[in-house]
């Protein structure tokens, strides 16, 4: 009698930590398959100014009109960046929108490229980046050959980091029709085209520079304000990078 005792609960023991193993074993799997999901998927960094961030109370970023056409088209992406969207926005097939970006607003070419070396330290280098960058230099009438300059050194510097970087650059689009004087649309115009010539001189065998035009048919019905979109511009510039992803990456 003593013996069964002594042995029952030495019984239960073993079963209770046999099952407390097989749950742990089974956690373990879980997580592992969490990490393999978040490891496969396409890290993707919008990089720039207040039309990225989306920071005036007026005006949005298109950063959630094309999150959400990825994610109902299932692409697996993770947006990056060390920027919060404060914004609170619906779930989508259960799914928190990924609030993480690189836009600040009042940001010059010049900024984005002396931060993103800290940036990438922080981070590490995504797999893509959706650059829009240039208008806030145009404004301030930034000499355009500088700008040119700080969006070369910025994308050598992304190539640099990670060599198989894929680089969305966009043809930003114009200001409202009344702050575009004859003056400012050829300079304008001119870093449109400079930003094709950047797109074909920085692509190579294993990095992609690809220009996104979101500078034709473009209408004021698309600006909330003199330079920012309001929702119909932002679902507009979404829909032009979703093409382009698309067109040019893999799943």
């Amino acid at each position: 009698m003593k013996k069964t005792a002594i042995l029952f609960p030495f019984i239960i023991l073993s079963i209770f930590l046999a099952f407390q193993d097989c749950h742990k074993t089974e956690e373990i799997h879980n997580t592992s398959l969490q990490n393999k999901a978040t490891s496969n998927a396409i890290t993707i960094m919008p990089l720039g100014d207040s039309r990225v961030e989306g920071a005036a109370s007026n005006s949005v970023s298109y950063r959630y009109d094309l999150w959400k056409k990825l994610i109902s088209n299932q692409w697996n992406i993770d947006y990056v960046g060390t920027q919060k969207d404060k914004t609170s926005y619906p779930l989508l097939l259960g799914k928190h929108f990924d609030s993480d970006h690189e836009g600040i607003g009042g940001f010059e070419s010049k900024d984005v490229l002396e931060n993103i070396p800290d940036i990438l330290e922080d981070l590490g280098t995504p797999d893509v980046v959706l650059l829009g960058i240039g208008g806030n230099d145009l404004i301030r009438e930034i000499p355009l050959e500088q700008v040119i300059e700080n969006i070369n050194q910025t994308i050598d510097i992304l190539q640099n980091s990670n060599a198989n970087i894929t680089i969305f650059l966009e043809q930003i689009a114009p200001g409202k029709t009344n702050i575009m004087t004859p003056a400012s649309t050829i300079v304008y115009n001119s870093f449109i085209e400079n930003l094709a010539t950047i797109a074909m001189e920085q692509t190579n065998d294993s990095s992609k520079v690809i220009l996104v035009n979101m500078s034709t048919n473009w209408t004021d019905s698309y600006m909330a304000d003199n330079l920012h979109y309001n929702e119909l511009g932002a679902k507009e510039i979404a829909d032009r990078y979703f093409e382009a992803i698309v067109e040019n990456l893999e799943k």
